[in-house]
């Protein structure tokens, strides 16, 4: 008694089982480090956030005091003030000249702690004013 042997064609159509756990499994990965990286960024960009209020900050104590007469200026003394949750320390000193020297220290939190910067400018001061 002969048994036939089922034909086996070569074109199959269709995926198996295997290449689309394989698939899905590629897919999930690459899923995965999006949304991971996407917290990553968001994170930076709250703490650049920060850092630009903190830049805000000192430059417009900068241009505050470039408006101020340089004779109601008080030399020497350190002025604290906060807000928005960035500290700034400043000061004034004699920059001989006829030049006023104009030191902002901020400070700020970030999730890693307290980062602080320091912004120095020079101010001219013209006599009499």
């Amino acid at each position: 008694m002969t048994t036939q042997q089922p034909v086996v064609s070569g074109n199959r159509s269709g995926v198996t089982l295997i290449e689309l756990i394989v698939a899905m499994t590629i897919l999930t990965i690459g899923l995965l480090a999006i949304v991971g990286v996407s917290g990553g960024v968001s994170r930076s960009l709250g703490e650049s956030r920060t850092d630009n209020l903190a830049a805000l900050a000192a430059q417009s104590r900068f241009e505050q005091l470039a408006g101020t007469a340089c004779t109601s200026l008080t030399l020497n003394t350190w002025v604290t003030k906060t807000g928005r949750n960035v500290t700034e320390k400043y000061r004034t000193i004699d920059g001989g000249n006829n030049i006023l020297v104009l030191t902002d220290s901020v400070s700020w939190t970030t999730r890693e702690g307290t980062r602080r910067q320091a912004f120095t400018t020079l101010l001219p001061c013209r006599p009499g004013a």
